[in-house]
């Protein structure tokens, strides 16, 4: 199986560390530390002080958490002058602290490959520190998967061949149309999550996507680059907001941070280190098994295998807060058992909805071990 592993949306939370005025310069040390983040004066971007040229333009508006959005470019090869970043400043009172920053990539930067060192000397020219990953995408591009085509993955769950393990929010997105005088409807994508989610995966047609919206030939000339057909390649992407990317990896028993240590992908062992992160997050929100009657333990069911012999944790999420393992046990049983409890559950899909959730519950607790071996004393009918 050809397929490349990508970056596809970056942002990161920074603090800003205002400088300390010179000796002889007669302003207020106190006030000077307190000021707010301003851009690099351009004066300051030049050969002599070894910056890269880059600049800055001030929006006419902000965001929701910020007061001031600034539009960061770079020079180009012709002349010109390319978008490279936004740069979030100026926090809106008592909602963060004061010198927090937030730079996000623009996606043609993340597909360069000095990518990297130009972000590290844009946050160094600003005296911006990394605190943590904001949201991070990672996507795969292939033509087909290990097993299974895409295209039959999606029909198969429809047609309730194949069944989803782990959460049961989701979508299938489709394109319809008449073709040579016959209606026909063309699926396009799948999902699960949604985007409120520590994490959410999409799989679809990212070919289709190029020719039928904005075109990226960066992009194509990634998938020339490694073989792939470019008239029929898939993507399966996996966003990754700040409160998912600390986990916990079972095997290690390690606490695993993503941050800036996969972000050079000049780095053989920072790629490799992403490339194992994306497939946990697969194996977690994006796993198959063949649906058929009276499976007694979705747990022990074979997985569909969408990439074969790729390394991955063995995530579990920490938990924040406390939390009674009596009432997580209880709940997990309740759910599980849903379908005995309340007969009209099969009417409208619920049971198997609730047992995925029992079953998410009990990964994220670490109580895996104690649900397998409780399942088959709750399959027994708990009504006449």
């Amino acid at each position: 199986m050809i397929y490349a592993v990508c970056i596809d949306w970056l942002a990161l939370y920074c603090h800003y560390t205002p400088v300390p005025p010179s000796p002889n310069d007669c302003h207020d040390v106190q006030k000077a530390m307190d000021d707010y983040w301003e851009p690099a004066a351009e004066e300051d971007a030049d050969d002599i002080f070894g910056r890269y040229p880059f600049r800055y333009k001030l929006q006419q508006y902000g965001t929701r958490q910020f007061a001031k959005l600034y539009k960061v470019s770079m020079p180009n090869a012709e002349g010109g002058w390319d978008d490279f970043a936004e740069i979030q400043a100026h926090p809106h009172a008592g909602i963060l602290y004061k010198h927090s920053i937030v730079v996000r990539f623009v996606n043609r930067v993340l597909y360069l490959p000095d990518f990297w060192e130009l972000a590290q000397r844009l946050l160094s020219d600003n005296n911006f520190s990394f605190r943590n990953i904001s949201r991070i995408d990672i996507c795969a591009d292939f033509n087909q998967f290990a097993t299974i085509p895409p295209l039959t993955l999606i029909e198969d769950f429809a047609a309730k061949k194949l069944r989803h393990i782990g959460r049961g929010v989701g979508a299938i997105f489709f394109n319809h149309e008449v073709r040579h005088g016959e209606y026909g409807v063309h699926p396009t994508g799948l999902t699960f999550g949604t985007h409120a989610s520590d994490a959410h995966v999409y799989l679809y047609n990212k070919s289709f996507e190029l020719l039928t919206q904005k075109d990226k030939p960066y992009i194509r000339d990634l998938w020339n680059s490694i073989g792939l057909d470019m008239r029929n390649v898939w993507r399966l992407e996996v966003s990754i907001k700040s409160k998912g990317v600390t986990f916990k990896d079972r095997t290690s028993g390690n606490e695993v941070t993503i941050g800036t240590g996969v972000l050079d992908k000049n780095d053989a062992e920072q790629y490799a280190e992403l490339t194992k992160i994306y497939h946990t997050f697969v194996r977690k929100l994006f796993s198959f098994i063949k649906n058929r009657p009276n499976i007694s333990n979705v747990t022990r069911e074979p997985r569909i295998v969408l990439f074969d012999g790729a390394p991955a944790y063995d995530r579990s999420v920490p938990r924040n807060i406390s939390s009674s393992t009596r009432v997580d046990k209880m709940v997990i049983k309740s759910l599980y058992q849903l379908g005995d409890l309340y007969r009209g559950a099969a009417n409208i899909d619920a049971a198997d909805l609730a047992q995925s959730f029992a079953i998410g519950i009990a990964e994220s607790t670490d109580l895996g071990g104690w649900m397998s071996n409780k399942i088959k004393e709750w399959e027994r009918p708990t009504h006449k």
